[in-house]
């Protein structure tokens, strides 16, 4: 029985897609501009729904979930769907 046990865990586990170090983006020093809106030091996120307000020099990542498709994982493990990502330089706020 332990070993039926084992092998369906093993088999759970073998389906699983690990998520890695390169699917996440550091976003230091993020703060809230606007509703739905934030600004770090090097983009500008619009998010769907987020009602997440930063702390003082709070950092998040920015999580890769596939193509177009972000979410922000902020300190407290709390996340935000993201609806769009711009270079900070290219909006004069």
């Amino acid at each position: 029985m332990r070993i039926v046990s084992i092998l369906a865990l093993s088999a759970l586990f073998a389906g699983a897609v690990p998520t890695t170090t390169a699917d996440y983006y550091t976003l230091p020093s993020i703060e809230r501009i606007g509703k739905n809106l934030y600004k770090s030091t090097k983009v500008i996120i619009e998010t769907r729904a987020c009602l997440h307000v930063p702390v003082d020099d709070e950092d998040a990542l920015l999580k890769y979930l596939g193509p177009g498709d972000y979410e922000i994982v902020w300190e407290d493990r709390s996340t935000c769907q993201v609806e769009r990502v711009t270079l900070g330089e290219t909006l004069p706020i």
